[in-house]
């Protein structure tokens, strides 16, 4: 009905024989009826609509009736409002507020559902799904979460096997995982230096005994014993951040293992943020990469960016590896 109310209203009555020019998508001289519009002459309906703009929800034609948002056209509103809805509360968009997925995209949400609750994983706002510790959870990062002891085992396993094989990391020696409560985590990690602005998701923390003899030549020899390996998991967490937060806790596990303590913070995090880093592009997340090159936290962040770039130049894992002092 649309498009005949238009073309009654657009379509001229002209004599046979009576030319109006020439038609302005076609170029071709017309002759009998024709359209007229404010930009020109058409020689026929199929001209007509072949110059307007397509709605970019159902590829029709748009009138001067038609809306425009972000660059992009609809014939009407309710095409529009298929394209920006908000993704909290559905409802149609005349003012939109975008946020950048991590995961990829973009979403739009209304000013009311902008200002909720914020996902603890990806920073989403408008969650309507909170765990019982208080967290929110957008509902990606929740329907991804991985919640069965069971399940955060074998993905540990995982991990670790695939570093054993690509970078000879030690996978015989004991690592005792538990899976623990954001109020548990906090409680372990102590003073341990973490980003402004950031979630704690994994902990590593490694015990020892040393002892030291001395020799009958006088000199002193140190010797390891009771050495304690741990690795905490905060519970429910996404299962792509899971992989990467158990890549950059095995790696403070190698570190301790293979450098011993590390003076240089920076350097022991950024190595560990760039072994992650491989495993992502290696296990098809490296969208979680884009958050370690923009931090600007002076230990993850420019520490991430000094390894990968010693990494990508000298292409090798155990001359980066002796950066970490």
């Amino acid at each position: 009905m649309r498009w005949i109310h238009l073309f009654l209203i657009l379509f001229i009555l002209i004599p046979a024989g009576y030319s109006a020019s020439e038609c302005i998508q076609c170029n071709k001289k017309i002759r009998g009826k024709y359209i007229r519009t404010r930009d020109g002459y058409f020689c026929s309906k199929k001209c007509y609509h072949a110059s307007l703009p397509e709605c970019d929800y159902c590829r029709e034609p748009c009138s001067s009736r038609s809306v425009t948002m972000m660059g992009k056209t609809f014939c009407s509103k309710a095409c529009l409002f298929k394209v920006f809805r908000c993704s909290t509360c559905r409802t149609g968009l005349m003012q939109v507020i975008t946020v950048t997925d991590m995961r990829g995209g973009e979403k739009y949400f209304c000013q009311k559902c902008s200002k909720k609750n914020y996902c603890y994983f990806c920073s989403m706002p408008g969650c309507l799904k909170q765990l019982p510790d208080g967290r929110w959870l957008c509902a990606k990062c929740n329907k991804m979460a991985v919640r069965k002891p069971a399940d955060v085992e074998r993905i540990f396993r995982k991990v670790r096997a695939d570093l054993a094989a690509r970078f000879g990391y030690d996978s015989k020696h004991r690592i005792e995982l538990l899976q623990v409560s954001p109020a548990r985590l906090e409680k372990e990690s102590g003073s341990i230096y973490q980003p402004a602005g950031s979630s704690r998701m994994a902990l590593m923390r490694y015990r020892n005994k040393v002892t030291v003899k001395i020799l009958p030549n006088g000199k002193k020899e140190k010797r390891i014993s009771d050495e304690k390996c741990q690795i905490f998991v905060l519970n429910t967490v996404p299962e792509d951040m899971l992989y990467d937060a158990l890549a950059h806790e095995l790696t403070h596990d190698y570190l301790r293992h293979n450098v011993g303590n590390v003076k240089n913070l920076a350097n022991e995090e950024g190595f560990c943020e760039l072994v992650s880093a491989l495993y992502n592009e290696k296990n098809g997340t490296a969208y979680l990469n884009d958050v370690k090159k923009s931090r600007k936290d002076p230990v993850y962040g420019d520490g991430y960016r000094k390894m990968d770039s010693l990494f990508r130049k000298n292409k090798s894992f155990q001359k980066t590896l002796k950066y970490v002092k």
